[in-house]
């Protein structure tokens, strides 16, 4: 039996020494390329190259040989060193793990959720899970990104990085409660965490404590990070009211509507500037698409002393519009051009109801008056151009197209509408302005290109 412990020992001890010895061989260029200068990786290269090249034939080596390619920016032979490895060590987790790693690095997140995925299937560790859930934050993967952290955590991973991340990615999907639980965490195991601070602070808005937000903002500050969230000292000395206040414009600034429903909600009890109030309440009901909720606070709020009246009009027309209750919408457009006559933004929106009532020569008159009161009004001619779209004068539709883009270079909309009009009169360039339209973030270019550009 004792004979049997002492092989076992003896073997143990073997395999140790030779891992160490394996590792050992590497130290030096692991050092060189650990500083990140370029000279040293140039160095490392130039010594796995001579002194250690009876060592291709394994990952390890090829591994090195990649990272040091990094460091001195010749990613395409990073990446074939590092496809090298795996060929030569399929089954090996770290290998995939560290092409997950470079695929980061150079931002390519589609390709780095894979590494991590199959390093994952080899062997499911703590810190591939962390990985693959920051690509899948990046990725904007919100609940992929929330399940990876949260398996890594109950597989060990406990990092102030972790916990960060973890945070940020709760406080996306609207579980501020959890979010301040993990960014708790995160400053317990890295109280210098000046970031942890400043995203704290925000968390704390969300929860309604202002007080905690200042103080959280001030260390943050003090710690050199510029405030995210500028929160003035009287406010932080103010009222319960005047913090209420406060959150609820943050609310508003960062599209925080459902929130937003909840702080002007506590603001209404206060019974003060109700007009105000249920203004900003009937905007966030309409951006979360409540749109019951929203006309009602409208309706209410103009009901009410000092009543920002164009603005309530222009929301309610917006609201009707948004429900295909084009009549509606045509209507309050109309109250806000008998308000003021000489504004032209009404006009437009007033134009874009008779067209969708298929009310052509009104929609055209509006449209005209829009640009007799502001001739440059880069809008007002890309709506028109459209209308002429649809009437089949494609002529029109392209000089209205081109003035609208000629005012405004960054208007989506209008190189939308150009392209379509340069389509139907047969110029072969249209598909130029659809990928303008794309770039310039619109909504409806994937599908014309998809359509039209092969």
């Amino acid at each position: 039996m004792k004979m049997k412990e002492t092989w076992i020992t003896l073997l143990l001890f073997i395999s140790v020494n030779l891992i160490s010895i394996a590792q050992n061989k590497f130290q030096e260029i692991d050092n060189l390329i650990a500083s990140e200068s370029m000279i040293d990786a140039k160095t490392a290269l130039e010594k796995l190259e001579t002194t250690l090249k009876k060592e291709n034939n394994t990952s390890e080596y090829w591994l090195r040989i990649s990272k040091a390619n990094y460091n001195i920016f010749k990613i395409e032979e990073a990446e074939k060193a590092l496809n090298k490895a795996i060929e030569l060590d399929r089954k090996n987790p770290v290998i995939h793990y560290e092409k997950g790693r470079f695929f980061n690095k150079i931002d390519k997140n589609e390709l780095a959720k894979e590494s991590f995925s199959q390093a994952i299937l080899l062997k499911p560790e703590s810190n591939y899970y962390f990985w693959r859930g920051i690509s899948n934050q990046n990725l904007t993967l919100i609940n992929d990104a929330i399940k990876d952290y949260k398996i890594a955590i109950e597989l060990g991973e406990n990092t102030p990085e972790i916990h960060f991340n973890y945070a940020i990615i709760l406080h996306q999907n609207g579980d501020f409660e959890k979010s301040l639980k993990h960014n708790n965490k995160a400053i317990e195991l890295n109280p210098e965490y000046a970031n942890a601070y400043k995203f704290r602070a925000i968390t704390h808005l969300m929860l309604f404590d202002l007080d905690a937000a200042c103080v959280d903002s001030e260390k943050a500050f003090s710690m050199g990070i510029n405030k995210f969230v500028n929160i003035p000292v009287e406010i932080c000395k103010g009222s319960k009211k005047q913090k209420l206040e406060f959150i609820g414009g943050f609310c508003l600034a960062n599209k925080q509507y459902k929130k937003g429903v909840e702080v002007f909600t506590k603001l209404i009890e206060y019974n003060e500037n109700l007009t105000a109030m249920y203004h900003n309440r009937g905007y966030c009901y309409f951006q979360i698409k409540d749109f019951n909720n929203a006309e009602k606070d409208y309706l209410k709020a103009l009901e009410l002393p000092k009543a920002e009246v164009d603005m309530l009009y222009d929301n309610l027309s917006l609201l009707y519009f948004d429900q295909e209750n084009f009549t509606k919408s045509l209507e309050y457009a109309s109250k806000r051009i008998e308000l003021n006559p000489k504004n032209h933004v009404p006009y437009i929106d007033r134009g874009l109801n008779y067209r969708k009532l298929k009310k052509y020569i009104e929609a055209e008159n509006d449209f005209n008056k829009s640009l007799e009161i502001s001739p440059n009004f880069f809008r007002a001619f890309g709506y028109r151009a459209y209308l002429n779209l649809e009437l089949g004068n494609f002529l029109k539709a392209y000089e209205d197209a081109s003035k609208a883009v000629e005012i405004n270079p960054n208007y989506d909309y209008g190189y939308l509408v150009l392209g379509q009009a340069k389509k139907e009169l047969n110029m072969p360039d249209f598909c130029n302005d659809f990928q303008k339209a794309k770039r310039l973030g619109n909504p409806e270019a994937d599908e014309a290109i998809l359509k039209f550009c092969k």
